[in-house]
C-alpha cells in the first residue's frame, strides 16, 4: 500500500459496471478506500454520505450524466478533486468540465495504470 493513499477514499461514478469493478479493484489495491455509483444520481448521495477526497466521473450515463451530478456536487463541495473519464471528449464537454474545475480528464479505453498514475499525480498536485 502507498503511504499517499492511506486513509484517501475515492468515489467512482461510472454506469459500465465491468469497468467500475476494474477500477475499484485497481484503485484498492494502492490502499485506497473505494466507493462506487453506477450513476450521477446515486454518485451524488454517495457524495454526501462519504465525503471522498477525490472522485473518478464518467460523463455520459443514464438517469443522470457526469456534468450534471458534478454540478450538484460542487454545490456542497468545492474543494473534492475530480477526474473525468469519456469516451467522447468534446470542446462543449471539456469546457464545461474546466468550469467545475476538474484536475484530470482520462479518455477510454485506458488501462488501470494509467489511471492509478493520474490519481497519484492529481493528489501529488494537491499537496504542492
Amino acid at each position: 500500500m502507498k503511504q499517499a493513499a492511506a486513509g484517501r477514499k475515492i468515489l467512482i461514478i461510472e454506469d459500465a459496471l465491468d469497468l467500475l469493478g476494474l477500477m475499484k479493484s485497481a484503485m484498492e489495491r494502492e490502499g485506497y478506500l473505494v466507493f462506487c455509483a453506477a450513476n450521477g444520481a446515486d454518485g451524488i448521495s454517495c457524495h454526501a454520505r462519504e465525503r471522498p477526497d477525490l472522485i473518478i466521473l464518467d460523463l455520459y450515463m443514464p438517469i443522470m450524466g457526469g456534468i450534471e451530478a458534478l454540478q450538484a456536487i460542487r454545490k456542497t463541495d468545492d474543494t473534492v478533486l475530480v477526474v473525468i473519464l469519456t469516451s467522447y471528449p468534446t470542446p462543449d464537454t471539456i469546457r464545461d468540465a474546466a468550469d467545475l474545475n476538474v484536475s484530470e480528464y482520462l479518455s477510454k479505453p485506458f488501462e488501470c495504470r494509467d489511471l492509478v498514475k493520474v490519481i497519484d499525480t492529481v493528489f501529488a498536485h494537491q499537496i504542492s
